[in-house]
Formats: structure tokens, C-alpha cells, sequence
């Protein structure tokens, strides 16, 4: 057992083992990640793998470009492999209140540079002949979406912060974070205690019960989100374009050779990690088919395909969600060397490699390479 650590990361999810890797990579010291779980095994590779640029704020956006640059360089940077595909993406207005959204996401984008263009439900079928434009009012096409292997990503990052001599505790359970005047001491576990004066609570589902051991409240709920992925179909290729209904909240991209679709839940089951049996993984989350056949149906006149499509696969992941909608990254108030990486959001992996990178760079630095004061525990 590791007796002393300059930080300590718990959790190596993709907010986890990103920072690691990046700590490592910055020289920040002895770098240990701790996991109670098998590591990367939690709800990161259970994700839909998806790269959204047209986000509703400007460091939203510069998060998401940034972390789409380092997917893309993911293999040269990390020493692991990453599969990738950059098709763009379309962007549904099925209602009239959500046409300006389009549009104010069109004016944005192309204020930031992207490859924006509105489209009409006829001009968007062209694109992606299995979208209908049956009710279909106006469509963002975003150049810059793709969507990669969720699989792939957490536990690339642990295997490269490993190469670069991150130490790595599986199965390893944090108690508490020992705080003394203000300040981290030690990080208590059930194989003993590592004494360090940095750790960076990444623990994805367990985010809160690991703050609130120290005192420390982080207002956040872990959320089911689930989804299908298909058998082969005749008529997808991998460089269909991603799609989103906006109204609907679903999703849907190419994989393997047939479609990975999902969506939000109108009555979204929440969990209290505090009330799960001691030995509760992400895998058990309880899933329900009916929800995501209730989403099929609300988009059946425009996807009338997932519907027809035989399921290859159900799975569903445990990420944590704000009130606002927003991630929660930095350092928590009045505990100095304890940072939080959590409020996924159902999209904190698209964005781990700049989350990790940017703590990493806190951490080292003092001081975050870009303002994230909107994205902090304070707020």
C-alpha cells in the first residue's frame, strides 16, 4: 500500500484517469488514482460516445474543441488506441420555440468558427436518408460533431498515466479525506491511510458521499441514462451523420454497423448512493426497455428505423447531474488541495480530455489555463 502521494486521484472514470494522465504528463509528482471498483469499469465505457460542439456557452464550446482535438490525438498523446469518426451532426427542431435555439446555436457557431449551416427537413434526409423530414421545422448541421468508443477512453488514459508511473489502486475503498485547518492531510482508505496535501474527487456516482465524508457538499445526483445499440442495417455506414431531436432529447449515431441511440428520461430515476448494498456496481443499474420504446415512438415519424431495428445490446450508466446543467470542476471553498471533477452531466467523457488537462494544469500551475469560475462548486 502507498503510504504518501503528492496527489491523490479518486476515481478513474474519464474525469479521473484524465487528470491523472495529464498530471502525470505535467510532472506534478507521485500521482496515485484510487478506485473501489475495477478500474475504468463504471459507467465511462457504458457512455454513447458523442462530441457535441454546438454547446449554449463560449467556454462550453472552447472545452468541447479542446477536447475533441485531443480524441482526435488521442493515440499520438497517450500511447492507446481510440476509434473515431468525425460524420457532423444534425440537429432537430421538431417545435416552433426551438427554431431560435437553432438559430441563436447557428449564430454562435459561426461567431466561434465552426462548420454551421441551417438546413430544411429535405436538405437534412439528403444528408442522412434514414431521417424523415416529416415534421421537421428546421436542422443544424455541425461539421466538427463525432462520436468515438466510449470503451476506450478512461481506461486509455489509466494505461498511459501508468506508463508514465501513475500508481494505480483498484479495489480500494476512500473512507474519508482528512482535512486539518482548512488544508488536505491524508486520504483514508480501507487499506490505510496515504498522506498527501492535493487529492481530486472524481468519483463519479460516488462524487458526494466522498465530499460529504469531509464535510465538503456537492450538490449533484447520479441519474440513470440508458440506451440501445442495434444490429447491422442495410443502409448505415459509418459516416451517417450524428442526429439529435431536440424536443425529444434523443440521439443517434452509427455503430458497428447498425445505429447506438439513446435519450433523456421524461421521469428520470434518480439513486442515493447511501441507500445501494455496499457492493452495488454500475453494471447492476436497473434498466427499463419501455422508456427508450416510449422514445422511439415520439420520433417514429422522423426515425421511423429504431423501431424496426432488432437490439444488440442494453446498457445504461449511473452520471451525476446539476441543477443548472452544468459540470462542477476546481477547488472546493474553504478546503485548500481538495478539487472536484464531477456534474457529468451525460457528457462529462466528450469533455474529460480538457477537464483533465485543465485541472491538471491547476493543480500544477496555481491557476486553471482557461476561467472555469462558471463551472465552480461556489457557483
Amino acid at each position: 500500500m502507498i503510504d504518501r502521494a503528492d496527489v491523490v486521484v479518486i476515481g478513474s472514470g474519464g474525469f479521473g484517469a484524465s487528470t491523472a494522465f495529464h498530471l502525470v504528463e505535467r510532472g506534478a509528482g507521485d500521482v496515485v488514482v484510487v478506485d473501489r471498483y475495477e478500474l475504468a469499469s463504471q459507467t465511462s465505457p457504458r457512455a454513447a460516445g458523442l462530441i457535441s460542439h454546438a454547446r449554449t456557452t463560449d467556454l462550453m464550446c472552447e472545452l468541447v474543441r479542446r477536447a475533441a482535438g485531443k480524441l482526435e490525438r488521442f493515440t499520438a498523446e497517450t500511447g492507446q488506441p481510440l476509434d473515431w469518426t468525425r460524420p457532423g451532426s444534425l440537429k432537430v427542431a421538431r417545435r416552433p420555440e426551438d427554431v431560435p435555439v437553432v438559430e441563436g446555436d447557428f449564430e454562435r457557431g459561426r461567431r466561434l468558427g465552426l462548420d454551421v449551416e441551417l438546413l430544411s427537413g429535405d436538405e437534412a434526409n439528403a444528408l442522412h436518408p434514414l431521417l424523415q423530414p416529416d415534421g421537421v421545422l428546421a436542422v443544424l448541421r455541425v461539421g466538427e460533431d463525432l462520436y468515438f468508443d466510449p470503451r476506450d477512453v478512461a481506461i486509455g488514459y489509466v494505461r498511459g498515466a501508468e506508463a508514465n508511473g501513475a500508481t494505480f489502486l483498484p479495489h480500494t475503498t476512500v473512507t474519508r479525506v482528512d482535512l486539518a485547518d482548512g488544508r488536505v492531510r491524508a486520504v483514508e482508505t480501507d487499506r490505510g491511510t496515504i498522506r498527501t496535501s492535493c487529492v481530486v474527487d472524481a468519483a463519479g456516482a460516488w462524487t458526494r458521499q466522498v465530499a460529504a465524508a469531509s464535510g465538503i457538499r456537492i450538490p449533484l445526483v447520479p441519474t440513470r441514462h440508458q440506451l440501445f445499440a442495434t444490429e447491422p442495417l442495410d443502409d448505415v455506414h459509418a459516416d451517417l451523420p450524428i442526429v439529435r431531436v431536440m424536443d425529444a432529447a434523443v440521439y443517434v449515431r452509427p455503430c458497428e454497423g447498425g445505429l447506438l441511440w439513446g435519450g433523456y428520461e421524461e421521469r428520470p430515476r434518480f439513486f442515493d448512493m447511501d441507500e445501494l448494498r455496499r457492493d452495488f456496481e454500475t453494471p447492476q443499474t436497473p434498466l427499463d426497455a419501455d422508456v427508450l420504446w416510449a422514445l422511439a415512438d415520439d420520433v417514429h415519424a422522423q426515425l421511423p428505423v429504431l423501431r424496426r431495428a432488432a437490439v444488440r445490446e442494453h446498457r445504461g450508466g449511473l452520471p451525476t447531474m446539476t441543477g443548472d446543467g452544468q459540470h462542477i470542476l476546481g477547488p472546493a471553498p474553504g478546503a485548500e488541495g481538495f478539487f472536484v471533477a464531477g456534474g457529468c452531466n451525460v457528457s462529462g467523457l466528450s469533455v474529460s480530455p480538457a477537464v483533465g488537462e485543465a485541472l491538471a494544469g491547476w493543480i500544477v500551475d496555481g491557476a486553471p489555463p482557461l476561467d472555469l469560475e462558471p463551472l465552480s462548486l461556489a457557483r
